[in-house]
Order: structure tokens, then C-alpha cells, then sequence
């Protein structure tokens, strides 16, 4: 029997995934985490590599297991349910929050140090340019996967590769004490904001269409070995990365101001590699959001098109154009309207996640609507507690949630009500 895959093919999906993920926040919040941790650098490294790595690559196996179509993640639940969730799963992560935001990072890095933030006209004008590469490289959805890994990919991996050897081998500074609390739990939430875990599941499902396109004869089982070993590649690339920055983030606490997630970036940068430092940083962060943004715009797309019965290029024109008008708001404001949104997603999505890991073995239904509901009250609570609308009582109850501290309160709600319903489900049927 012949090779069914090559190497090479799953190191170029690896490489591929590893770009797609890489966007705007893995960029801009490792040193953030690292500057305001101090010396806990390592425990809030743990928390952020959980929810940016780890969930992640449980999303892609999840996804895995659960069918090629994105609908089946979460079809188990509720028919109307999956395409509700993975509609807000496709904004959010989309032209609403996280294609703008790679915009506007692209932006606030290359060019703000240069003219700073007072020239709409410069950054309209760069959001266009932006934004019509984005849009060149996803009007080819069946090329989209190629063109990353071979193209820009090489030129993320290499500048990340000079900025992370150079702050590790001549820091900046001393790593110095911040006396901060709750470091596991904080660099935890930060690595919600990478957006990950969301990116995850919809990932996979364009990844596995694109291995069974060029590899019809693939079973459910090469398939699963084939997204394996190229998540395997992708996610040893963020832990080396995320490390890299949270470490440097951390040499910075004592002899810089942080003033914002990318103007502290900028700073750290140019004080390791001087003049050279900004246009260095400007290829990494232009290769970083680009690749995001375009696996992103390809994928929405490729859902809503089957949704709409558009055509895909006219749902990908469309979407660009939305992320555009978004990404004039700015880098702090995007960020602060997805935390609550994310914060309500996550536990939900983890939850999912989880379950389909386990698909095969939970056949009542229940189980299913249970845990996602136990899921969303807390993501609920933990939301409105953002907003300032949380009801003390009900916070002080959320409180003595365990593992609360550890950012998994809703662990607990989700095995308890899942167990209810799935009994319910067991005594109607």
C-alpha cells in the first residue's frame, strides 16, 4: 500500500495553522501579561498556555471527531442552537472582533511610532491597502491554505525568530517582583483574548476539507492522524513564542512604562534591536495579522455562503468591507468590547469541546443541553460582572465556585445541571 500523505504536506499545514492562529493578540498580549506579572511570569505563562494552546489544540481534535462541517460541533444540542452558536462564533471571531483587530494592530505597530494617532486620513487609507491584501489572498478559497504556508509564514517564523533570541540573550532588564495576586488566573483570561480556542474549531473544519481535496482516499482515521501532527507543529511554535514574549514582557517591568498593549510592544522592541527594532517589528506584525485575517475572511465565507446561498466571493467582499469600517475604532476598543463577549463564549465553547472529545461515549442528549447551559450561567455571570451589572448576591455565590481562582468556575455548573438533564433525558426516554 502506498504512502496515503507526504511529510511534507502536514509540516506545510502545520506551518499554515500555525500562521492562522498567530494573529494580532499572540503578538500583543504576552508582553503585556509578562510586564504587569513580573517575576510570576512562569505561573501566568501556565494559565495563558492553557487557554492559548492547550484548549486549542483540544478544539482541533474535538472538531476532529465531531464531522467535517462546522455544524456538526455542536448539532448534538440543538439543530437551532449549532447555527446560533457557531454564527457568533464566526462573528466574533470574524469581521465584528477579530479581523478588525488585526487590522488595527497591523496599523497602531507599523505606523503610529512614525505619525502617531492623529492622521485618520493615513490610517484609512493604510486600512485599505490592508484590508485589499486580504482580500487578493481569500477570493481563492482552495488556495488560501498554500498560500500561507508558503508565502508568508517564513517571514512571520524568521522576524519572531531575531526579536525572541535577541530578548532572551540580552534582556533589557531584570526580572523584578510586581507583588501581583492571581497570576495563573490572569495570564488565564489574557489568553481568551488570543481568540484561539474559537479559531480552533472553526479551523479545523477548513483544514480537514483541504486534506480530503487533495487526499480523497483519506479514512476518518488518517484524517484525524493527518490534523494531528500538523496541530502538533503549530502548537510547539506557540509555546515557544508565547514563552518568548512573556519572558521578555517580564525584563521590561522595571525599566519601561507600559502605555497600551502596542505601544509597550513598540518600546520593548526598539529598546532590543534600536533603530532597526520598528520596521523588524512592522514585518512580524504585518506577517502575523495578515495570515490571521485572511484564513479568518476565508473561512467566513466558506460558512456563510452555505448559510445564504451566496457566492463565496461576494460574502468575503462583504466581510472585508465590515472589518474595515470596524478596525477605525482602534486596538483598546475592540479589545474592550470582546472581553465580555468572550468571557460569556468560552465556557461554552470548552465545555463543547470537551464533550465531543468524548462523543462517542455520551449518547444522551441531555448530557449535552446540561452542560451547555451549566456553561453559559457562568459565562453569563463572569460577562455582567465586566460590565458592572452582576447582582451581589449572585457574584458572591459565583465566588465560592470552586477552581473559581483558576478561571474554571464553570467546571462544576456544567457537570451538575448536565447531570440532571441527562437523568431527565434517561426517564423520558
Amino acid at each position: 500500500m502506498s504512502k496515503i500523505y507526504k511529510t511534507k504536506d502536514i509540516i506545510l499545514t502545520g506551518f499554515a495553522l500555525f500562521a492562522m492562529l498567530f494573529g494580532a493578540g499572540n503578538l500583543i498580549f504576552p508582553p503585556t501579561v509578562g510586564y504587569i506579572v513580573g517575576d510570576n511570569w512562569k505561573l501566568a505563562a501556565l494559565g495563558f498556555c492553557i487557554t492559548g494552546i492547550g484548549f486549542p489544540l483540544m478544539g482541533i481534535i474535538a472538531s476532529g471527531f465531531a464531522g467535517t462541517e462546522l455544524d456538526h460541533f455542536s448539532d448534538k444540542v440543538s439543530p437551532i442552537f449549532s447555527r446560533i452558536f457557531n454564527t457568533v462564533l464566526i462573528l466574533a471571531i470574524g469581521p465584528c472582533l477579530a479581523i478588525p483587530r488585526t487590522g488595527a494592530t497591523a496599523f497602531e505597530v507599523m505606523i503610529t511610532p512614525y505619525i502617531g494617532n492623529e492622521s485618520s486620513i493615513v490610517k484609512y487609507i493604510f486600512l485599505i491597502i490592508y484590508f485589499g491584501v486580504v482580500l487578493l489572498f481569500s477570493l481563492r478559497e482552495s488556495e488560501v491554505i498554500d498560500r500561507i504556508g508558503k508565502i508568508l509564514t517564513p517571514i512571520l517564523l524568521i522576524v519572531l525568530t531575531i526579536i525572541i533570541f535577541k530578548g532572551i540573550s540580552t534582556p533589557i532588564g531584570e526580572v523584578v517582583s510586581t507583588e501581583t495576586t492571581n497570576n495563573f488566573k490572569y495570564g488565564f483570561y489574557n489568553g481568551y483574548q488570543t481568540m484561539d480556542t474559537l479559531a480552533a474549531i472553526i479551523f479545523a473544519s477548513i483544514i480537514l476539507k483541504t486534506i480530503t481535496a487533495k487526499n480523497k482516499e483519506l479514512g476518518k482515521k488518517e484524517q484525524l492522524s493527518f490534523l494531528l501532527k500538523a496541530s502538533a507543529i503549530a502548537v510547539c511554535g506557540l509555546a515557544i513564542v508565547y514563552g518568548g514574549l512573556l519572558y521578555i514582557g517580564a525584563t521590561s517591568t522595571a525599566v519601561l512604562e507600559n502605555k497600551g498593549t502596542t505601544q509597550l510592544l513598540n518600546t520593548i522592541v526598539a529598546e532590543l534591536l534600536g533603530k532597526n527594532g520598528s520596521m523588524l517589528l512592522g514585518i512580524c506584525v504585518a506577517g502575523a495579522c495578515l495570515t490571521t485575517a485572511i484564513g479568518l475572511t476565508a473561512t467566513v465565507g466558506d460558512y456563510f455562503s452555505s448559510i445564504f446561498k451566496m457566492r463565496y466571493e461576494k460574502i468575503v467582499v462583504i466581510n472585508v468591507l465590515v472589518s474595515l469600517i470596524f478596525a477605525g475604532f482602534g486596538v483598546d476598543l475592540i479589545v474592550q468590547v470582546a472581553a465580555p463577549i468572550l468571557v460569556f463564549i468560552y465556557p461554552i465553547a470548552i465545555v463543547l469541546i470537551i464533550l465531543n472529545l468524548f462523543k462517542e461515549y455520551l449518547q444522551n442528549k441531555g448530557i449535552f443541553i446540561g452542560s451547555v447551559i451549566g456553561a453559559g450561567i457562568i459565562g453569563a455571570i463572569e460577562a455582567s460582572e465586566m460590565l458592572g451589572t452582576c447582582p451581589a448576591l449572585v457574584y458572591n455565590l459565583y465566588l465560592k465556585l470552586p477552581f473559581q481562582d483558576y478561571g474554571l468556575a464553570w467546571i462544576l455548573p456544567s457537570i451538575v445541571v448536565g447531570g440532571i438533564f441527562g437523568m431527565i433525558e434517561k426517564i423520558k426516554k
